[in-house]
């Protein structure tokens, strides 16, 4: 009874939580990321992983992936800890009004940009589902594909607007579905080619992408999942807000990255030669036989991903409105966000490829998130040693402890420059240095030393021109440990 009377509008607004407001459990948010993440893009990156080779297949999956999630996962224990949605993450570092204005406005048009993306590959199964062939082309049927796109936004548009109770639910139906649905798979594709056939396979040719790549574009898949504040907020404990996101979207992604891996290396042993094109999973699982389960899945994977995006963009597009606003809920702000995507959801359409414009999406939104998010944390675990005031992340005003410098803080807004400029100049000042080591994890240490670096000088500077205003001398003092936050 308990789970079904949360399926009702949200009217949880951004403001602190009681407990009965905290529906979610350990698995609700492990299936909830279960679900996102278990895709058909976690399948295609499994094709070029193994297209990379094995070592860099395992290295990725088992070792790389579950670490390069485990920070993403602390943003939600600090979500939980505090009731701060995604976007109230980003306050004590750059500000009442500087994390609010930056956060807020990225958040709500990338959850909104990531909607167009899986919207349209859903509207592409679904033709595809309707036409009986998982390769065919879709010129000609412009008609059936703008009803798609139409259906599936205005479907996934409605679960969002109810909010984070109906997501719930949904979660729940499209994760036990998907592990229906995709067992049907993997059995298929581990039942094609014994085990040791699939080791001893070893791809020709130049891979599309070299490891250093494939890492960092797991870094972007990852910690771009903005929307891990809007529902650990929910958790009913630290526990399952941490740990069922970071074990949720590990295994999901594990899965169906390993699945998709086989059933590209399994197709080499048939063919004799791979190619990027065989990771696409409509297309391979059309000639394994099995197109209706894969394009199913796509389908429902699609609506159940685009639905938490676009909760999350409605919870950021609330937090730009007044305070008053923000403390009622985000039910306007949901179906606003929902009518807008099904404009946006024709976007795809107006370019030459959709391949060209995903990737352009992508490479555009990890130059944003992972110096923020640095940043976040290294003002979490350095600068404030776990302590964050809870009552000031709802205060817009400059009663907050975090109002800094008339809403900005400089350090943290200085440092977030810095950390974006290099992430997009580092490759084109030293391609040869990039290529050798990736953009990710510099850019990390590039922001978080910034950030230590420009708080210690504020802090001695703000120090210094206390004492003055107190008369004691210009004898430089012991710096503070903490920022103006």
């Amino acid at each position: 009874m308990g789970f079904f009377s949360s399926w009702s509008p949200d009217h949880a607004g951004i403001r602190p939580l009681s407990s009965r407001e905290r529906i979610y459990g350990f698995f609700d948010l492990f299936w909830n990321w279960f679900g996102d993440s278990a895709n058909a893009s976690s399948w295609y990156f499994g094709g070029l992983l193994a297209l990379a080779g094995l070592p860099v297949l395992l290295w990725n999956t088992f070792l790389w992936s579950p670490l390069i999630i485990l920070p993403w996962a602390l943003l939600a224990l600090i979500s939980y800890r505090t009731g701060a949605t995604t976007v109230l993450l980003a306050i004590p570092s750059l500000g009442v009004r500087g994390g609010t204005l930056f956060l807020g406005i990225c958040e709500t048009i990338v959850q909104i940009g990531w909607t167009t993306v899986t919207t349209y590959i859903g509207a592409v199964s679904l033709v595809r589902i309707w036409m009986g062939d998982p390769s065919a082309t879709l010129s000609g049927h412009s008609l059936p594909l703008v009803i798609s796109l139409l259906l599936i936004a205005l479907v996934q548009g409605i679960t969002a607007s109810l909010g984070a109770g109906a997501i719930r639910w949904l979660k729940w139906t499209a994760s036990l579905l998907l592990l229906v649905l995709g067992g049907v798979e993997t059995w298929h594709v581990f039942s094609q080619w014994k085990i040791r056939e699939i080791l001893d396979f070893h791809p020709q040719g130049r891979p599309p992408f070299s490891p250093v790549r494939l890492f960092d574009i797991s870094f972007i898949n990852i910690w771009t999942w903005l929307q891990v504040g809007d529902f650990a907020r929910f958790s009913k404990t630290g526990r399952g807000a941490m740990m069922g996101s970071w074990l949720g979207l590990w295994i999901g992604q594990a899965w169906f990255v390993l699945v998709g891996a086989t059933a590209v290396l399994g197709l080499g042993l048939l063919t004799g030669h791979l190619t990027p094109e065989d990771s696409d999973p409509s297309r391979l699982m059309g000639r394994l036989g099995l197109s209706w389960v894969a394009l199913s899945v796509i389908f429902l994977s699609c609506i159940s991903v685009s639905s938490s995006n676009l909760y999350g963009a409605g919870l950021a597009l609330l937090s730009l409105r007044g305070e008053k606003a923000r403390a009622e809920g985000p039910g306007s702000s949901l179906m606003l966000v929902s009518l807008i995507s099904v404009g946006t959801a024709f976007i795809p359409l107006l370019f030459s490829s959709f391949i060209g414009y995903f990737t352009g999406f992508l490479t555009t939104i990890g130059g944003l998130f992972i110096p923020l998010w640095s940043l976040v944390l290294t003002d979490f675990l350095l600068i404030r040693r776990g302590r964050i005031e809870t009552q000031g992340l709802f205060e817009a005003t400059e009663g907050s402890p975090y109002w800094a410098s008339g809403g900005f803080h400089p350090a943290g807004i200085l440092a977030l420059l810095f950390g974006i400029l290099f992430y997009y100049g580092f490759p084109l000042a030293v391609p040869s240095v990039a290529t050798s080591i990736g953009v990710s994890l510099p850019a990390i240490l590039w922001t978080g030393l910034w950030y230590l670096v420009l708080s210690k000088i504020l802090a001695i500077h703000r120090d210094r021109k206390n004492k003055k205003k107190e008369g004691i001398g210009n004898t430089l003092p012991p710096p503070s440990r903490y920022p103006s936050a």
